[in-house]
Order: structure tokens, then C-alpha cells, then sequence
């Protein structure tokens, strides 16, 4: 069985239930809202409000809908898989989902800095921590796309546990 049959299976037997269908529905608006208004963070100085939305470009629109949309067929395929009885790897859409927003919060807000501040006074000589934030406002388109493709990689393990339930007993839809 290829890939493109897998997803069409796993998501028919996902939102087969409405219950699951409203946990997509609801996971995309809240994330793609979140997504929308956080991604601009580092244009605005790391100020996180719906001024935001002023300074958001096609690409980081595209890239809220696109991780939004990867979640909101993640989140039920779990919740599904969860409710089957099996056991789901979820660390992966952790990641993806969250270092999305971690590079628009760390690149020019005070989180980063206090961070920081907070480990020289533990450990005075940690200097090289200091180069982090213009990093991560360097790299941050490429920190964006990580995130998508540890997303996308999250999406085909849902993909894969749900084809492989034997308990959920996917029927073939082409």
C-alpha cells in the first residue's frame, strides 16, 4: 500500500466520527490563530497581539496554514488512536508544533535574553548563549521549515500506527 492511500484510509477512519471531525475543526482555528498572530513575533520585538497581524507575510500566512492543517488531522488521528486502545508517538507533533512558535518568541523577545541572564548567574563563564537570538532571527525561516517537515514526519507516523491499528480495522478507500 503507498502513501497516498494510507492518508486517504487513515483519515476516513479518523472523521468517520463527528466527535473527531469538531477536535480538527476546533485544533485549526486555535492553531492557525495562534500561528497567525505569534509567527510575526519577531517583526513586532517579540510583542505577542493581534496588532501582529499587520506584519504577517504570504509566507509565514502559508506556513500557519499548512502546520494548522498538519495538526488538525494529527491531534484526532491520536486522540482516535488513543480511544482505540493503542499507544501513539506524539513527541514528534510536540516538537514541530511548538518550534514553529519558538523561533518568533525567542528571536526578539525578552524570553531569550532572561534565559540567558538567568544561566550566567548560575554559571557565570556560559558566554556562547549570548549568539542564540541573532541566530535563531537569522535562521528563522529555516527553523519554520523544520518545524513543517518534523510536522509532516509526525503526520505520516500518525498515518502509519493508524494503518497499522489492529484494533481500528481501516477499510480501503481509493
Amino acid at each position: 500500500m503507498n502513501w497516498i492511500p494510507r492518508m486517504q484510509s487513515a483519515i476516513y477512519f479518523t472523521f468517520d466520527n463527528r466527535k473527531y471531525y469538531l477536535i480538527g475543526i476546533i485544533t485549526f482555528i486555535v492553531i492557525f490563530f495562534l500561528y497567525l498572530i505569534i509567527l510575526p513575533a519577531s517583526s513586532t520585538g517579540g510583542q505577542i497581539s493581534l496588532a501582529n497581524l499587520s506584519y504577517l507575510s504570504f509566507q509565514l500566512a502559508a506556513f500557519a496554514f499548512v502546520m494548522a492543517a498538519l495538526l488538525s488531522l494529527i491531534v484526532p488521528m491520536n486522540f482516535k488512536l488513543k480511544a482505540s486502545g493503542q499507544r501513539t508517538h506524539s513527541a514528534e507533533t510536540i516538537i514541530g508544533g511548538v518550534g514553529g512558535l519558538l523561533g518568533s518568541l525567542l528571536c526578539c523577545s525578552f524570553i531569550l535574553p532572561s534565559i540567558v541572564a538567568a544561566i550566567a548567574v548560575i554559571l557565570p563563564n556560559v558566554t556562547f548563549l549570548t549568539g542564540v537570538q541573532g541566530f535563531i532571527a537569522t535562521h528563522e525561516p529555516w527553523i519554520l521549515l523544520v518545524s513543517l517537515l518534523i510536522l509532516i514526519y509526525a503526520f505520516l507516523i500518525s498515518v502509519r500506527q493508524v494503518v497499522r491499528c489492529p484494533s481500528c480495522q481501516i477499510k480501503d478507500h481509493h
